[in-house]
């Protein structure tokens, strides 16, 4: 059984408080959900997994959440990875 590595990049970062049906960014709905795992909070350690879409057309990742924290990280899930653009 073999497993099929997806590599996502993302150009920005944008918090919603809704699950997004259009990117925020470009109003694309090419939008892979929970692509990559997110984490906010208030530091590293006190950090929780929140549900995130990523817009394929313009790499627009949607934080979901109506309270974020200071504290974003942006990690690899099973079978993907990702790469954050730098600008």
């Amino acid at each position: 059984m073999s497993c099929i590595l997806v590599h996502y990049f993302i150009n920005q970062i944008k918090h919603t408080p809704h699950k997004p049906s259009l990117c925020v960014n470009c109003r694309s709905s090419n939008l892979k959900d929970d692509a990559v795992l997110v984490t906010t909070g208030i530091s590293e350690k006190n950090a929780d997994y929140v549900p995130s879409s990523l817009c394929l057309d313009c790499e627009t990742l949607m934080i979901i959440t109506p309270n974020p924290g200071p504290v974003v990280g942006v990690n690899h899930s099973v079978g993907n990875q990702v790469t954050v653009r730098g600008n």
